[in-house]
């Protein structure tokens, strides 16, 4: 029983000095291992619609991740990385007004390199670049009718009425408003000539980032990743699209890609203690034992 006390005496001042934030922290070795993270960021698709002027990276469309990273050494992880997000854009030009929506799921693996070799071990700020294989899934949709039912028929003079401009009875049209409801599913109307082609594709995602250390488990992430994708539906149109829904305006023919700009926050569960207390430890427990 004496012995039982003393063992017990010993490792609960091990557990209370564990507990305490002294200055002794600062020479305890640690490990970063498994994280989680959770992010939000603002997604834009370079696709056909405004294909001459896409502006700033920073869009209105956002996204939403949550990821899982696990270090095979000091410079590289393995990231998980799982998003959803939504994309919008609309094109009113004399050549074509085009609109759609579609939802963005996708799901990567990514390899990371953060510069350890190469930066101070008692850094607040860590740079890393990335890249991996992703596979993404997309439905787009379009908005060609009012909750009505009648037509968007888009004027000379910019205004959209439920008559075609062309029309004999063209005086008569009304003047009607979107309602930016996408009713229309692009691939069930077979405005690409099929309706049976795949709303899913394979994508490289490749970019660069920042880490800022809060704490020793605790990070701050801003990252910014362009993908690659394999694709030319994610925006519903092509070089395959039929000119009734195209406009006169030619489709540029080029694969669809995104750009996504988030800030997130992780945590790290992994800890090692000094090894002192590990020793002090196991001879606790021997002690304990005999």
């Amino acid at each position: 029983m004496k012995n039982f006390w003393l063992g017990f005496i010993i490792l609960f001042s091990i557990g209370t000095a564990k507990g305490q934030d002294s200055d002794e922290e600062l020479n305890v070795e640690k490990a970063f291992g498994p994280t989680i993270g959770v992010g939000i960021g603002t997604l834009i698709l370079y696709g056909d619609l405004n294909d001459k002027d896409y502006g700033s990276p920073f869009g209105s469309n956002f996204g939403y991740n949550i990821y899982f990273i696990h270090p095979i050494s000091k410079s590289f992880n393995t990231r998980f990385n799982f998003f959803l997000g939504d994309i919008r854009d609309e094109e009113r030009t004399l050549g074509r007004n085009l609109n759609f929506e579609t939802k963005i799921r996708s799901a990567s693996i990514q390899m990371e390199y953060n510069f350890d070799v190469l930066l101070p071990e008692d850094r607040k700020v860590t740079p890393f670049i990335m890249a991996g294989f992703e596979a993404i899934e997309f439905n787009p949709k379009t908005d060609l009718r009012t909750n009505g039912g009648e037509p968007y028929n888009y004027w000379s003079d910019g205004s959209i009425r439920n008559i075609t401009q062309n029309a004999q009875n063209a005086d008569q049209a009304r003047i009607v408003q979107r309602d930016y409801e996408y009713e229309t599913d692009i691939r069930e109307a077979g405005f690409n000539r099929s309706t049976t082609y795949a709303e899913r594709a394979f994508s490289i995602p490749m970019g660069v980032g920042l880490n800022f250390h809060l704490n020793d488990q605790v990070n701050f992430r801003f990252e910014s990743i362009f993908h690659f994708t394999f694709t030319d539906y994610i925006d519903g149109v092509t070089r395959r699209t039929q000119p009734s829904f195209l406009g006169s305006k030619p489709a540029n023919g080029k694969n669809d890609h995104m750009f996504y700009n988030s800030v997130s926050i992780n945590y790290n569960f992994q800890k090692i203690r000094p090894a002192d207390n590990l020793n002090i430890e196991r001879e606790a427990f021997d002690f304990l034992s005999s």
